[in-house]
């Protein structure tokens, strides 16, 4: 359907795709009809009402069966994501920085800020791994034991 209003000449497409799930359609109205702009809020009632006519775009909202499968398949990326970083940390893949980077993530949701996080990544000695610190673990390819005590530390640091 999209195709065939696009083939018609009603709607010139710029550079973004129509989604199938919804008509989109260009029709032209009364400019008076249409609401003032967010610049003209605070002007007095005696303002003249717009004159001549603009074109607007008439969208259909999307079906819950389109929204459903959307959801799905956003979830189902997700899980194949999680799924190959999950096999890179268990292959002993995963490059220094991202390794680093992971890690920042899980001490920031303990910690709560960004910058805490970053002084714990460089100074907390862990008694688990003899008094080293995440920085230390992670240059030493031990990224995958790290994250389990991070994540086991998770719901104590809520509590």
């Amino acid at each position: 359907m999209a195709d065939e209003i696009k083939a018609a000449g009603k709607i010139k497409a710029a550079g973004k795709k129509i989604r199938l799930g919804q008509a989109v359609r260009q029709v032209t109205v009364d400019a008076g009809l249409l609401p003032k702009a967010a610049g003209a809020a605070g002007s007095s009632a005696s303002a003249k009402p717009a004159e001549g006519t603009a074109r607007i775009n008439v969208v259909s909202p999307v079906t819950p069966s389109v929204l459903a499968m959307r959801k799905s398949m956003k979830l189902q990326t997700a899980k194949a994501q999680v799924a190959k970083v999950t096999a890179a940390i268990d292959a002993g893949s995963v490059p220094a920085d991202e390794a680093k980077a992971l890690v920042l993530a899980h001490l920031a949701k303990i910690a709560g800020t960004s910058t805490a996080a970053e002084k714990l990544y460089r100074s907390q000695h862990l008694d688990a791994f003899g008094g080293r610190t995440p920085a230390q673990l992670v240059r030493a390819g031990e990224l995958r034991a790290l994250l389990v005590h991070l994540s086991a530390a998770m719901p104590a640091a809520k509590a």
